[in-house]
């Protein structure tokens, strides 16, 4: 009976730790400074589906990665997948890629679409 509980809770600790790296290695806040970043341009792409929404960002002729919430967060702050269009102009506020590379990618806690705001990340101030 013992060697099947200590098999059991390895068992586990394995699968812990096998589903819990994915989730974590992918755009956590870790990566993005910490001076808030607010960003206008124009929608060429927007892709609300998981593991998170993204939007592209035309902004004085670059092109912006706009990492928003997984799905289930947008949907809870009302960003439905019909809000978003190609083509129109949106702000986001959130945080920049942090390091010098160049890399044009920022994560949102907040967009704004029209006269609406959006709070994807209200715990986030």
């Amino acid at each position: 009976m013992k060697r099947l509980g200590i098999a059991a809770a390895g068992a586990a600790l394995v699968f812990l730790m096998g589903t819990a790296a994915p989730a974590q290695a992918h755009h956590g806040w870790g990566w993005y400074g910490n001076e808030g970043f607010e960003l206008t341009g124009t929608v060429e792409d927007a892709n609300m589906g998981g593991p998170h929404g993204q939007l592209k960002l035309r902004v004085a002729g670059e092109l912006w990665d706009v990492i928003l919430a997984p799905p289930g967060r947008n949907n809870r702050a009302g960003l439905q997948n019909s809000i978003v269009e190609v083509g129109m102009e949106v702000t986001a506020r959130g945080h920049r890629w942090q390091d010098d590379t160049g890399r044009l990618e920022m994560k949102t806690e907040r967009l704004v679409v029209g006269d609406t705001t959006y709070d994807l990340y209200p715990e986030r101030d």
